[in-house]
């Protein structure tokens, strides 16, 4: 006679939220790990590796968020697993209706072109909201350091991008030579030359401060630096890039406008709703509102 006894079900939408992915397959997990600003050292590339060989196939999945799946994990052996990922201090990466993992370029520690350091806020940002739970859907954040956008900051439910305001000073610098290598970098054509001199046209300027960098007289300088902050974007079956929603501002209004964005989302929305479709519903200068109106008393 079979034991009547049975195994309790797996809960699986609680291991997804941990980071554990089922397949198609019966009883076979994606590990999803943690890869906190893209950044991985050699001993724990070497440890994902070994993992890979020894219980799942030899290979990992590069995801589009700057993190690492390790697939075909037995259900059985999901615990030995996160065992030896926690020996090189690598964590689950979070699923579900909580927030992602933060995602951030090199910014100006290493990239020329980096006008933030990116690295800092991302890092500050994880550790005030990473992984937080009981949201009506995900939310992802992204940190870059220009307006080049290479992370992407405009498909996140919050996107940063370090940002320099140039300034036209002849009276600070050396007398302007009108070389015209501001106006011949400026991707946007936001700079022409009047009568000899530059004048910027601040309605169509990006604040990449290059033409501050190439300036031989130091004529144009940086004036205000900071962050500027998108809302609502997402990509998906309805994609839509964020909107403009503070300009300049600095690390810890940073972590103070994410508090009372989520506090407003959390409040607002409905069950399900992305925090742009919640954008949408409302209307921008609605949300804004509202998101100003939060108290946001939190350590920074």
């Amino acid at each position: 006679m079979k034991n009547s006894k049975q195994e309790p079900p797996v809960d699986l939408a609680s291991f997804k939220a941990g980071g554990l992915i089922p397949q198609r397959q019966s009883n076979l997990f994606s590990v999803r790990l943690k890869i906190l600003l893209g950044n991985i050292t050699a001993d724990q590339m070497r440890k994902v590796a070994e993992i890979s060989r020894e219980y799942g196939q030899g290979y990992v999945h590069l995801t589009m968020r700057q993190g690492i799946e390790i697939p075909h994990i037995q259900l059985e052996e999901l615990d030995e697993v996160i065992t030896k990922l926690g020996e090189v201090g690598i964590e689950l990466g979070a699923c579900g209706h909580r927030i992602r993992v933060i995602t951030s370029c090199q910014g100006n520690r290493l990239c020329p072109h980096g006008l933030g350091d990116t690295q800092s806020l991302a890092l500050k940002l994880d550790e005030q909201f990473y992984g937080r739970s009981g949201l009506p859907h995900k939310f992802k954040i992204g940190v870059t350091g220009c307006p080049n956008s290479c992370i992407k900051p405009q498909e996140n439910d919050v996107g940063f991008i370090g940002v320099a305001e140039p300034v036209f000073r002849e009276d600070e610098g050396e007398e302007c030579i009108s070389c015209g290598l501001c106006a011949d970098i400026c991707p946007l054509n936001a700079i022409e030359l009047v009568n000899g001199k530059p004048v910027i046209d601040y309605n169509r300027c990006s604040h990449d401060g290059k033409c501050a960098a190439v300036c031989p007289t130091n004529s144009i300088k940086l004036g205000r630096q900071g962050w500027d902050v998108y809302v609502g974007g997402k990509w998906g079956r309805k994609p839509q890039l964020g909107k403009l929603f503070a300009e300049f501002i600095s690390d810890e209004e940073a972590l103070k406008l994410v508090e009372k964005i989520l506090r407003a989302y959390l409040r607002l929305a409905e069950k399900k709703e992305r925090l742009g479709d919640l954008i949408n519903r409302l209307g921008l200068e609605k949300f804004k509102e509202e998101a100003r109106g939060e108290t946001a008393e939190i350590s920074t």
